[in-house]
């Protein structure tokens, strides 16, 4: 088959600082919705623990603080937007060989920084502080040479220090399949309508919870490929996206976001219909962020997304090993409501730096590859 199908005109091109600032979007979203539940003790905690009534600003306050619990939520995010983005790589690499060669590049160095990152502080919790429970369960994981063989796997990634990795499998499997899946334009709608049957089929099976099963590929084609898939859609089909402007694009985007919480909220965790909904709010993002936003260096910061998710998690329970051991400081007991925020800059900054070491080096090297011509191959 060749890389362009015959007859058919690319699809219109959505510039890469719209999918960056996405993805930095959603990258600090995740971080802060992850520094908010490790620097403070909870707003349910808050009211149990009340000793006595809570006055207008602790309410508000606390209903704020909700508005940053769609972390998994933008990590879906997440995933529409790599569907989008690889349907373009596919579209542009001349063989399934090359498409490999260039995602493995892309994430596996980066990834095996953050590996190393997290056994470090690993072993400072081993060594700091052995009778914390998340010391031994972590060793296992990191302190051995067959935990590390399957964390740089991806067989098995989740520990105290590597909590973010969960979604890292979705993606590979992912990038994986892309081949058999993307391998025709015309053959997309169908890969997509299977995605959807099969999301139905795990909702009368599982019901709408979200990742219900114990396998990862069972999961996979139950939710994430519809993730996936959709942001495939997309990118073949961006110019049937309705185009708003500015200010219905701002109304519509946050009746989804809230539209969002409510259902999260209302069904106690991440579930079928708010994944969907999230589904919608990338795709919307992807044809009408304004380029006005997403152009502008200092409020993009998608160049370090990849930097950011997969570091900050380690970076955080650093922090608070040592707020711990230097300051007796257990974080998970900080009542401000807002303190937590001064702690975003500690956990963004050494991400910015790590990414020097790591993701810098790969994308350097994928562009020198780009420059060089290739032959004309087939898949």
């Amino acid at each position: 088959m060749s890389v362009a199908p015959s007859g058919q005109s690319a699809p219109e091109i959505v510039p890469t600082h719209v999918l960056d600032f996405i993805r930095g979007m959603a990258a600090v979203y995740v971080v802060i919705n992850h520094t908010r539940g490790n620097f403070f003790k909870g707003g349910a905690r808050t009211i149990a623990e009340a000793t006595e009534p809570l006055g207008l600003y602790d309410y508000a306050s606390i209903a704020l603080l909700q508005a940053t619990s769609l972390g998994i939520e933008f990590v879906i995010l997440f995933f529409c937007v790599s569907g989008y983005a690889m349907a373009h790589s596919m579209l542009h690499t001349s063989s399934a060989p090359e498409f490999y060669k260039r995602r493995l590049i892309r994430i596996w160095p980066p990834y095996l920084v953050a590996i190393a990152l997290a056994a470090f502080v690993c072993v400072l919790y081993t060594v700091f502080d052995p009778a914390n429970d998340r010391s031994a369960e972590c060793a296992e994981y990191l302190c051995t040479a067959e935990g590390l063989f399957w964390m740089a796997t991806y067989v098995k990634v989740s520990s105290p220090m590597t909590a973010q990795f969960w979604s890292l499998p979705y993606e590979v499997i992912f990038y994986l399949l892309c081949p058999l899946l993307l391998w025709r334009r015309s053959a997309i709608p169908a890969v997509f309508a299977a995605s959807i049957v099969l999301s139905l089929i795990g909702a009368v099976f599982w019901g709408p919870e979200m990742l219900p099963a114990s396998s990862r590929w069972v999961n996979f084609a139950i939710n994430a490929a519809f993730w996936f898939m959709s942001g495939v859609v997309a990118y073949h089909y961006i110019d049937r996206i309705p185009v708003l402007s500015v200010r219905p694009f701002v109304a519509v985007s946050f009746g989804l976001l809230l539209g969002i919480l409510l259902v999260k909220t209302a069904y106690g965790g991440p579930n079928a219909i708010s994944s969907f909904l999230m589904i919608c709010f990338a795709v919307l993002c992807i044809r009408n962020l304004p380029h006005s936003w997403t152009s502008r260096r200092l409020l993009n910061w998608g160049f370090f997304s990849y930097s950011i998710y997969i570091y900050h998690w380690a970076i955080i329970q650093l922090v608070k090993l040592i707020l711990d051991q230097s300051y007796g400081i257990n974080t998970r007991d900080i009542e401000s409501y807002w303190i937590w925020i001064l702690a975003l800059p500690v956990i963004l900054l050494p991400c910015w730096a790590l990414y020097f070491l790591g993701e810098k080096q790969c994308n350097d090297l994928l562009r020198r590859m780009s420059r060089k011509p290739r032959a004309a191959t087939s898949w």
